[in-house]
């Protein structure tokens, strides 16, 4: 009788196995575009699925696929980009796609952008793709970067309603976190009367907007953009003017053109990271976007 037994359990556990494996498979496949977006969707599915990055090392701006990329977004399930403004390559994704199964998220579809400096009456340009009048860089603004992460959860939540709840919880995590990420660094900006920093990337526009500040960039949205002679004196004389003291570098990039200003002007390089490449730590996007803060309120603290 208790061998009959001990066959009947083993019957039952093979009989459970292919579910157990059918369930794992069943398990999304996500893909990701680059880090914010990583970042972001990661904190939204939590454990609850794999995340993956088709551009971790390289700044977004100069960033093609490659073909083993695009292989892996249409392997996947879901891929989830920033926008077209900042990532012109995926226009043609759905076109392209042919029989893949996969579901394309542009997490920034919904989010309101501004359109650059100098281009706000511009409704077009020849030759020019029209969402590229818009200034990408929101994730370095906590309230936005809030905002997508809602986003991205609502967009998840359509293609997995099961799990819309934990979604839901995990965004609301998020976006708490951000509001208090405000709230610890606007009394800070509040209390400083210079507020103008130099960048040589104009990747921080939104956050400079969310505290009050102004940023004058040297080159323009794209990292790998080239200022002319007439924009170098322009800033040099910015510079002595306001005795700006900082002027502020991407990590990766080449600050060619800042060294240059800072040589005839004196002033200190600081790098301050517009979070487009993974940071390769174990810091969460939150306590990144926190130590960019940290790095720019201290700079501009010493020049009070």
């Amino acid at each position: 009788m208790k061998r009959v037994k001990k066959i009947l359990a083993i019957l039952m556990l093979l009989c459970l196995m292919p579910i157990t494996v059918q369930a794992q498979e069943s398990k999304l496949s996500i893909v990701t575009s680059f880090y914010p977006m990583y970042a972001m969707t990661k904190a939204v599915v939590g454990d609850l699925y794999d995340v993956y990055m088709v551009n971790s090392g390289n700044g977004i701006h100069q960033f093609e696929p490659s073909a083993n990329d695009i292989a892996a977004i249409y392997d996947a399930d879901i891929f989830i980009y920033h926008s077209v403004a900042l990532e012109s390559w995926t226009k043609n994704l759905e076109k392209n796609k042919g029989n893949a199964k996969v579901i394309l998220v542009e997490s920034a579809r919904d989010l309101e952008m501004d359109k650059v400096s100098g281009l706000e009456t511009v409704e077009s340009v020849k030759g020019q793709e029209q969402a590229s009048l818009y200034d990408p860089h929101t994730w370095l603004d906590p309230v936005k970067a809030g905002e997508e992460v809602q986003l991205i959860a609502a967009q998840l939540s359509e293609i997995d309603p099961d799990h819309a709840s934990d979604f839901k919880v995990n965004a609301d995590a998020f976006q708490k976190e951000t509001t208090a990420l405000v709230e610890k660094y606007k009394s800070v900006f509040d209390s400083m009367k210079k507020k103008t920093f130099v960048t040589q990337h104009t990747a921080f526009y939104y956050l400079a907007n969310r505290f009050g500040l102004t940023q004058l960039g040297i080159a323009g949205i794209s990292s790998d953009a080239e200022p002319g002679a007439r924009k170098i004196g322009e800033v040099q004389e910015f510079v002595k003017q306001y005795d700006v003291k900082t002027i502020f570098v991407e990590p990766n990039v080449s600050d060619r053109i800042a060294q240059v200003i800072a040589k005839a002007t004196g002033v200190s390089i600081v790098s301050l990271s517009p979070l487009e490449s993974d940071p390769q730590n174990t810091l969460s996007f939150i306590e990144n976007l926190d130590n960019v803060l940290k790095t720019l309120s201290d700079a501009l603290a010493a020049e009070q």
